[in-house]
Formats: structure tokens, C-alpha cells, sequence
């Protein structure tokens, strides 16, 4: 079954919500999903007049596209979880071992998507129950996937939608309980997982712990956070931070009145507004060379943001003179630039503007060292 729709349209938006994922195979897992995800859903309601719903918030999305390729739909009390692929191979369907293995995650059916952007069309081309799964795929313990032969599949999605509405027996089959982590077994998982060398967190640990960890929103959002390269604006909206965005006044402390002076009297903050700030080593080997980046993000009407950067002393009462600090668009094209002279306080970009979904880099240079945040709003 192809379902044709307005992705000529409507790719734009996917890719860049797809922005704030950490890397490249997470963003174009996301884009693929978003996708799948938006034509699924639309098709549903036109077609069948059905109420769905994706199973968690988008709030939560981030975070299991991150780690699991896959969606999860909620319609006439059952759950179906759709597998989307751009691969034109349709020899074996392949479904994430966390789809199956984790009690909470599991869904009644299983459906092989096929998504062509560029062809801007969708393909649903055949289907599996959780207990086939179990029963009939072939587990690939490298990747951690269950893989079902396309002999085993039902391409009939006619039968499908029957099976979906009318099946009265039980087509999950029963599976173990994971493992309960402690408080501190959880927080040495996230501290190894957070790593960046660790490309595969899911094949770090067993799937026992990795399946625990990854079922609680907690922990599950830890991770996802502790991973990301990019700073994701649009979750300081909902007080999402990553741990070395800090409040202004945590660098706040007897040794840098100073500082709380120059962040208090800064020309345009406003209180009202969404404001962290960072501390940035410059690479030398004393803490006299430690700045501080301030952000706020300013809301505005129809998903547009004001955003003001500075650059501030951290134990210093001056910046270092001579210090850049440069805003450079997605493609790495510099927008504008400032530099520190002597005795100044703290320096700081023109207000700019943005949208979501939009990317731009800050970089801060100071002799031979350079500095790089990549943010997405």
C-alpha cells in the first residue's frame, strides 16, 4: 500500500525538528520517523475517521530517536509501532530489540514502512504481532535486532487493518521482566554511556540494564542530554538544560563580585527572559583565562526567537584584549563578529534572530585557541 502526500511540502519541517538530535544517524533517524510519523497519522484520520495518537508526548521523542528507530501508535486500544526505512530492499522486516523486549514498549503489531522523500511517498508493505516476532524472527545479537524474513510477514495490509480492529486473540507474547536498577547502578550506566566515544551506547551494556535504563523517562532523558553536542534552545523552554548551562547566579560568589556586577548591569537583559551561562577554558593553563558565555533567548510570536550573546570575565575584572567572539551561520558563513579591547568588561553580539528549527554556531577566539558551540533552536 503507498500513501502518496504533500511531503514536497512537508520534509522541511521534520529535518529541522530532526536538528537537536547528537548525530548524523540520529538526525536522519529522526527526519525518516518525523515523516513516517506525520503521513501515518494524517492518512489514518482521513481514511478511517480514526482518533490516533503517538504513544509519548513529543517532548519525549527526542529521546528514544536518539538511541531506537522506531514509532509507537495508539488506535482502538491497540498499539502499533511502525519500523520506516529508506532502504528498497524489502527482503526481511528489522525491529529494534527494545520494541520487543521491553514489557512497556511492546505493541500488539509491527509495520514495515518504506519513506521516500524525494519521491514524496510512503510505502506500507507488510506487517507481524509481537508473538510472531518472538517466535519466528531471527535475533541478531550484534545490533540487537529481531529479523523476520519477509516469508514470515503478511503483505496483505487489507488483513491487517481486519486483524487491527477485529482479532480477539492475544498477539503479544510473554516476555521477562528487565532488571531493577539501583540508584547508583544507574548513575555509573549514564556516567560510561555519556561518553562520546561510546558510537553504540544500546551495545556497551547488557540489554537487561541498557532496556531498564531506557524504559525510565528519567534516566532516559539524562542520556539523551548527556550526549548532545548541539544545544537544543527550544528545550530551555521547558526548563530542559544541559549541565554546563548553569543559572547566572551560580558563578555568583564572594571572589567575582565583579562579574555579578557586570551580568546585572549588561545594556537590554531582562529579567523576564530565558537566560544561561557557561563557562569556556581558553586553553591555558591558569583560570585567569576563563570566560563566561552568557545566552538569553527572547520568545516572540509564531515560533520566532531574539537571542543575545555575551562574553564576560569569569575571575577577572577585563576580558582578555583582543578576544573575538563571532557568530557563524549553519553553512559556517560569519554573520557578524565583535572583539574585546582593553579594559572592557564584557562584550556582547548584536540581537539576532531566529526560527525553530534554525542552527548557528558561536565561536571564541583568543590567540592560538578557538572555541565552537553549535546551538538549534
Amino acid at each position: 500500500m503507498v500513501v502518496r502526500s504533500d511531503l514536497k511540502n512537508s520534509v522541511t519541517v521534520p529535518w529541522k525538528q530532526s536538528q537537536v538530535y547528537g548525530t548524523p544517524s540520529s538526525r536522519w533517524c529522526a527526519y525518516i520517523n518525523q515523516i513516517c510519523q506525520n503521513v501515518f497519522l494524517n492518512w489514518l484520520k482521513t481514511e478511517y475517521a480514526l482518533q490516533a495518537s503517538v504513544w509519548k508526548s513529543f517532548a519525549d521523542i527526542p529521546a528514544f530517536w536518539e538511541f531506537v528507530n522506531g514509532t509507537a501508535i495508539l488506535f482502538n486500544q491497540k498499539r502499533v509501532v511502525l519500523i520506516p526505512t529508506e532502504a528498497i530492499d524489502d527482503r526481511e522486516l528489522e525491529v529494534p530489540q527494545e520494541w520487543v523486549d521491553i514489557p512497556s514498549w511492546i505493541a500488539d503489531f509491527y509495520l514495515a514502512v518504506q519513506v521516500e522523500p524525494e519521491g514524496e511517498k510512503i510505502r506500507f508493505w507488510a506487517y507481524t504481532t509481537h508473538k510472531e516476532l518472538k517466535t519466528l524472527a531471527h535475533y541478531d545479537s550484534v545490533d540487537r535486532t529481531y529479523c523476520m524474513d519477509k516469508r514470515h510477514l503478511t503483505k496483505d495490509l487489507n488483513a491487517f487493518w481486519m486483524a487491527y480492529q477485529f482479532i480477539q486473540e492475544d498477539v503479544k507474547a510473554a516476555i521477562s521482566s528487565l532488571a531493577e536498577l539501583s540508584t547508583s547502578q544507574a548513575e555509573n550506566m549514564l556516567q560510561q554511556l555519556s561518553n562520546s566515544k561510546a558510537m553504540f551506547p544500546k551495545l556497551e551494556i547488557p540489554f537487561s540494564s541498557w532496556g531498564a535504563l531506557l524504559d525510565n523517562e528519567y534516566y532516559r532523558e539524562k542520556l539523551y542530554l548527556s550526549r548532545q553536542q548541539t544545544v537544543n534552545l527550544s528545550a530551555w523552554l521547558q526548563d530542559i538544560y544541559q549541565a554546563a548551562w548553569q543559572e547566572i547566579d551560580s558563578f555568583f560568589n564572594s571572589s567575582n563580585n565583579n562579574l555579578a556586577f557586570n551580568f546585572r548591569t549588561s545594556a537590554g537583559l531582562n529579567t523576564d527572559n530565558i537566560k544561561r551561562a557557561k563557562a569556556i577554558h581558553l586553553g591555558t593553563e591558569t583560570d585567569s583565562q576563563q570566560v563566561v558565555m552568557l545566552v538569553e533567548l527572547i520568545p516572540s510570536a509564531d515560533e520566532q526567537f531574539a537571542i543575545r550573546i555575551q562574553l564576560h570575565p569569569l575571575n577577572n575584572e577585563y576580558l582578555p584584549a583582543n578576544i573575538k567572539l563571532v557568530l557563524l551561520s549553519e553553512t559556517g558563513e560569519i554573520i557578524q563578529e565583535v572583539q574585546s579591547r582593553i579594559q572592557d568588561n564584557y562584550v556582547q553580539l548584536r540581537l539576532f534572530e531566529g526560527e525553530i528549527g534554525e542552527c548557528f554556531s558561536i565561536n571564541v577566539l583568543f590567540d592560538s585557541y578557538q572555541i565552537a558551540e553549535h546551538f538549534v533552536i
